[in-house]
């Protein structure tokens, strides 16, 4: 059964619009509309502490995201905003310093509304950016070159590509990796979720081709908020969106001719956020209207998902 470590006071000054953990739930960064981003150490989560602060945006700090392990591009953080730039965060020889190790002016594109990083099964560290002008950027990692006596300087290389008509909401990438093309972003898959809808693309090319494949639409016609894909399981493959007051399903079985819509789950509020387990069987739901709370849903065998309140309701 779920339960809560330790509640504490972040001390932002506004609202806190995400949080996440690294992948070994040691750090945790909380992003705010006050435009900060916040590190603290949760090794011990009854007894969090204050690393520091990062502040290099100049709007409220949408999503953050750590960088999965294993990918070869170290211990890294990027963070996005209403600003319409990406920071990427490295530590410095201080532990209790970070750095702007990369930074990216998307401006020109409105604001940055999400941000996902690809799965370490891909091989090389790459994240995509959800844009308000209906677009997403895709930012891949091109190696290290030595800086000076002791400093490693990182190569990155970003591509620009239109998905929807009007906002892009939010971006999850495929678990599902070509063992022959490991380490390349050719070939990897992204969901995307907008004002139009949901949308699945494969990358043909690191410059510029995409190529989207057929969903059923999911009635009526709302914005859709958020998507996440389901980690593979050797299966088929599973897209969750929030749309409205409920949870979509997609599912494309491993061996069948395409995608199908599941039935929904219905709640009793805007669903907003959504995050699969590592296992895959359970998804985290941030809902709310006023106030915000997390919820579980934990599908049975028969198919069937039970909805188990996690957190209390929460400011």
């Amino acid at each position: 059964m779920a339960c809560i470590l330790a509640e504490f006071d972040c001390g932002h000054k506004g609202a806190v619009l995400d949080t996440q953990l690294d992948d070994l739930c040691l750090r945790l960064a909380t992003a705010s509309s006050d435009g900060l981003v916040k590190l603290w150490k949760v090794d011990k989560p009854e007894e969090p502490s204050f690393i520091c602060d990062l502040a290099a945006h100049s709007g409220a700090v949408h999503q953050v995201s750590w960088a999965p392990a294993g990918t070869g591009a170290g211990s890294l953080l990027v963070s996005v905003g209403a600003d319409g730039h990406v920071f990427l965060w490295g530590p410095c020889h201080d532990l209790q310093r970070w750095q702007v190790v990369h930074e990216e002016d998307l401006s020109r594109h409105g604001e940055v509304t999400a941000v996902s990083w690809a799965p370490p099964t891909m091989g090389t560290a790459a994240y995509a950016c959800a844009l308000s002008d209906g677009s997403i950027s895709v930012t891949i990692h091109q190696g290290t070159l030595r800086s000076g006596d002791t400093g490693v300087e990182h190569r990155w290389q970003s591509e620009n590509f239109a998905v929807h008509k009007g906002k892009a909401c939010a971006v999850s990438w495929s678990s599902a990796v070509d063992p022959q093309k490991k380490g390349e972003v050719v070939g990897a898959c992204l969901a995307t979720a907008g004002e139009d809808g949901v949308r699945v693309w494969h990358i043909l090319e690191v410059h510029g081709r995409f190529r989207e494949e057929e969903l059923p639409r999911p009635g009526p016609e709302e914005p859709i908020r958020d998507v996440a894909w389901k980690p593979w399981d050797g299966l088929g493959d599973v897209l969750a969106f929030a749309q409205g007051k409920q949870v979509g399903f997609l599912r494309r079985e491993s061996d069948g001719p395409g995608w199908s819509l599941d039935t929904p789950v219905k709640l009793d509020e805007d669903v907003w956020k959504l995050e699969w387990q590592p296992m895959g069987s359970q998804l985290v739901v941030t809902c709310g209207e006023k106030e915000y709370r997390s919820l579980l849903l934990k599908q049975q065998l028969c198919g069937k998902w039970d909805v188990i309140d996690v957190s209390g309701t929460t400011a």
